[in-house]
Formats: C-alpha cells, sequence, structure tokens
C-alpha cells in the first residue's frame, strides 16, 4: 500500500512540477502581434461582363435572304456613305427565295431582290464577315461600319443591381488581353429596357449599358471580353479589420482583443459590409487602437502579454 501511495504522491509532483515549469517558460504573457487600427476609403462597386466596341459603329444587314456575288471592300478600307460594299447574285438569289416559297424561281421579281448593298455611313470597314457565293441572312451584319476612332465596353447589369447604377458614374475596365490592368470609363448610357439572358441552362433579367472609355492604347480590340467595376458609393474615413481578427463568443457577439498595457482586453464591434479585405467595422473600435492579430492564442480576457519582436510584429 505504501508503494501505491508513494507512487501517486510522486505523479502529483511532477505534475506540478510541469504547471509550475511552465508558468517559469512564459513569464511575461503569450507573444501576440498587432494591428494599429487606421481609416481608409472604401469604395462600393457593382462588377459586370460585356465586350469591347466601337464608340460609334453601325451593322450593315440585308432586308432579304441573298447570296453574295463580288465583294469591293476589305477590313480597314475607308469608305463614304453611298459606297458599292458588294453585290448580290441576283439568279442564285431567286433560288434561295424561291426555295424557302415554294413557288418557280421564275416567280420571283427582280425588283424583290436588293442587287447591290452600298454604305449606309462613312467610316472605316472593321469587319466584313461574308465570302462570296455564301448565303446572307437577314439576323447576322454582313459588315461593320466605325465612324470614330473612340471606343467602349458595352455590359450586362443584373436586375438586383441595376438600382445603384446612374448615368455618370465612373468605372474602370480590365480584361485578360488588355496591355494594363485597367482604363479609366464613365457611365454613358443605360438602356431603358430589359432582356434575358442565358446563364449556363438558366436565364436572368438584366439590362445593357454603355461605359465609355476615356483611356485606351492599342490592346483594346472590339470584340474582346472585359469586365467593368462600376464606382457606386464611396465612404472616405472607414475601418476595415481582415476576417481572422475577428472573434464570436457564446453570445453570438463579435469581438476582437485590443492590446492595453501589456494586457488583453476584449473589445465588441459591430460589423458591416463583408469586403475584400476584411470586415466593415460600424462600432466598437477607434484609429490608433491596437488589434491582436493572432487572437487564438488568447486563452482568457485579461490575459498578460507580450509583442512580438523583429519581423513578426505588426504594429502599423
Amino acid at each position: 500500500m505504501k508503494r501505491y501511495v508513494m507512487l501517486i504522491t510522486f505523479t502529483l509532483v511532477i505534475i506540478a512540477g510541469i504547471i509550475i515549469f511552465g508558468k517559469f517558460q512564459n513569464p511575461f504573457g503569450v507573444e501576440v502581434g498587432v494591428y494599429k487600427v487606421k481609416t481608409k476609403l472604401i469604395e462600393q462597386t457593382v462588377t459586370c461582363t460585356g465586350r469591347v466596341e466601337e464608340a460609334e459603329s453601325e451593322d450593315v444587314y440585308v432586308k432579304i435572304p441573298c447570296i453574295v456575288d463580288n465583294i469591293y471592300v476589305k477590313e480597314g478600307d475607308k469608305i463614304e456613305k453611298g459606297d458599292l460594299m458588294f453585290s448580290v447574285d441576283v439568279e442564285a438569289t431567286k433560288q434561295v427565295i424561291s426555295a424557302a416559297s415554294g413557288i418557280s424561281p421564275a416567280l420571283v421579281p427582280d425588283e424583290q431582290i436588293e442587287k447591290e448593298i452600298t454604305a449606309p455611313i462613312s467610316g472605316e470597314v472593321r469587319s466584313i464577315n461574308i465570302s462570296s457565293g455564301e448565303i446572307i441572312n437577314t439576323d447576322s451584319p454582313c459588315a461593320v461600319i466605325s465612324s470614330s476612332d473612340a471606343l467602349q465596353v458595352k455590359v450586362a447589369i443584373q436586375e438586383s443591381r441595376l438600382k445603384n447604377i446612374k448615368l455618370g458614374q465612373a468605372a474602370t475596365v480590365s480584361g485578360t488581353a488588355f496591355a494594363l490592368n485597367e482604363y479609366k470609363g464613365v457611365v454613358s448610357y443605360i438602356s431603358p429596357t430589359a432582356r434575358q439572358q442565358y446563364v449556363g441552362t438558366t436565364t436572368e433579367t438584366v439590362v445593357d449599358a454603355i461605359i465609355s472609355l476615356t483611356e485606351k492604347d492599342e490592346s483594346l480590340k472590339p470584340g474582346l471580353s472585359a469586365k467593368s467595376k462600376i464606382l457606386v458609393g464611396s465612404c472616405k474615413d472607414s475601418i476595415v479589420i481582415p476576417y481572422e481578427y475577428v472573434m464570436q463568443d457564446e453570445f453570438n457577439n463579435e469581438y476582437v482583443y485590443l492590446y492595453k498595457d501589456e494586457y488583453s482586453v476584449k473589445c465588441i464591434i459591430k460589423t458591416g459590409k463583408e469586403l475584400g479585405d476584411g470586415f466593415e467595422i460600424i462600432s466598437g473600435l477607434s484609429p490608433g487602437d491596437l488589434v491582436i492579430i493572432n487572437p487564438d492564442n488568447i486563452e482568457n480576457e485579461g490575459e498578460k502579454v507580450r509583442l512580438i519582436t523583429g519581423e513578426g510584429r505588426a504594429v502599423e
């Protein structure tokens, strides 16, 4: 029996020694890094996608399906309004019309066929979408003429985000093929009507808008995909705290630990928007507060702490 008593006593002494030794190992408290709270500008944006296009351009269509005969222009040509762009193979076109209507080609009147297609505006031929001998349908442009070197981005804005969009708002445009990270622009047009847009196998309601670019270079080419961010609001003196600094207690209160006079102090906060770099802080913090950046190391409120020295110290 004495042997068991001695064994238990020895075990308790070892445990007590470990606890006491642990306290002596960290006499100045747990190491922490801190972030000095400061204000910043928060910008609220609406993101949408679209394509680059000429600011002043016109698509050229035919009135009825027809067969192309000769093409007299090419991409890059400068043309005047009324210049001949291409001619129509009348006999071949009669065959197409007769096949569609179920009548003899001889019964198709010549005057029904537009024999020559001319430029509706003066400008530069940006694209030719036809070839000699092929059929042209009425729903696809056979050519695009640009009357200006200005560029714009046509975007589709989701119905749920439309209420925040207004004419004149600043915007930035970016794209994987662009030389710069972003280009400046402004919302210059919002369509008065909505339309349905396919997203995978479902549809969503969108409204088309135009962002006129105030910056451009040779990498901005008509037809390229673009992502636009429209600035819909901003707040100059806002506080933002990274997500990992914020904790939640058993009462669902959000809080952070502050460093004050070598102790950790629990500080209840109220958060707002979830931003790209953290929570917007509505209340609870002021500029100059030192927020502990590794709160998981704090076991209890009021615990003694010491600042990490060297590179680990994060005071800003």
